[in-house]
């Protein structure tokens, strides 16, 4: 039988479901790439003038379950609404302390 405290580090976080599934895009620190940039004219850094800080927490879980225009795919249909959710609150996390830098 595991322990209990092995069971949760196996676990996927926020941060380890962001870095496989968004950071390609959004950047490990949610700074875009330059070439992400240059491609995707709308592509958000996160945390910009406070726009992805001052949504809510559901807001970042519908944009990222329905996804945005023909630039940001929908991911419902590649994570777990569970996933979902903590990768939505790592990017919440991200643009706050991006906010209040």
């Amino acid at each position: 039988m595991l322990a209990a405290g092995r069971v949760a580090a196996q676990s996927p976080t926020g941060q380890d479901i962001y870095r496989k599934e968004c950071k390609a895009c959004h950047g490990v620190n949610g700074v875009p790439p330059k070439a992400e940039q240059a491609k995707y004219k709308k592509l958000r850094t996160l945390g910009d003038s406070g726009f992805v800080a001052r949504l809510s927490t559901d807001s970042i879980v519908t944009i990222v379950t329905k996804g945005i225009d023909k630039n940001m795919k929908s991911f419902s249909d590649k994570l777990s609404s569970d996933e979902i959710k903590l990768v939505a609150a790592y990017i919440k996390e991200l643009a706050e302390k991006k906010k209040a830098s």
